[in-house]
């Protein structure tokens, strides 16, 4: 089992387009002046983070869980079923479910079904199984506007989900629009 102090801190600090704010440093670490790609756009130093990144999301994979399930319903009508991946208590990731038959969808699959009732017993039985079973694919994507990695997890050779690092590979970001319909539709 992992160890606390292996845990990686989670971004409280929104990031991206605008806030320009660094999160802090992880515990016990003395601050340092935020890193030259951060503040001038240069990316020189950038990809080395990318490794770090990927083994923040090894480390974190020992604290993921399966959070609530959501239906939603798309503009033309489709039934949509998510469900968060937490970390801290907080929702990092969402995973995509078939309405018909409950099972995890891979990203990019938006299956056009309409008026049906999900099995959410069946999915909430799966879950923790799911969970558990995800992979931590070893690359990261770096978007630049969300200034974070990207770095996919896997279940059963499909990409069904992303975690989000900061540019600093170290702190793990939130997905705060799956944070705010986990608590309005979350069962």
């Amino acid at each position: 089992m992992a160890s606390a102090q292996d845990k990686p801190p989670l971004l409280t600090t929104p990031s991206g387009p605008g806030y320009g704010q660094t999160p802090p440093p992880p515990a016990g670490q003395v601050p340092s002046p935020p890193p030259t790609y951060l503040l001038l756009g240069n990316q020189q130093n950038l990809p080395g983070n990318a490794v770090t990144a990927v083994a923040t999301a090894r480390k974190a994979k020992a604290y993921l869980t399966p959070g609530n399930v959501w239906i939603m319903t798309a503009p033309r009508g489709e039934v949509e079923v998510k469900v968060a991946i937490i970390y801290d208590g907080t929702a990092v990731a969402v995973l995509h479910f078939n309405p018909q038959d409950g099972a995890l969808l891979p990203l990019g699959i938006h299956p056009r079904v309409f008026g049906v009732t999900p099995p959410l017993e069946t999915i909430k039985r799966t879950l923790p199984s799911i969970v558990g079973g995800l992979e931590v694919l070893n690359g990261a994507e770096y978007r630049e506007p969300e200034n974070a990695w990207i770095v996919p997890l896997a279940y059963k050779s499909m990409i069904v989900a992303h975690l989000k690092i900061y540019a600093d590979g170290i702190h793990i970001v939130p997905d705060y629009p799956a944070n705010q319909e986990m608590r309005a539709y979350g069962k």
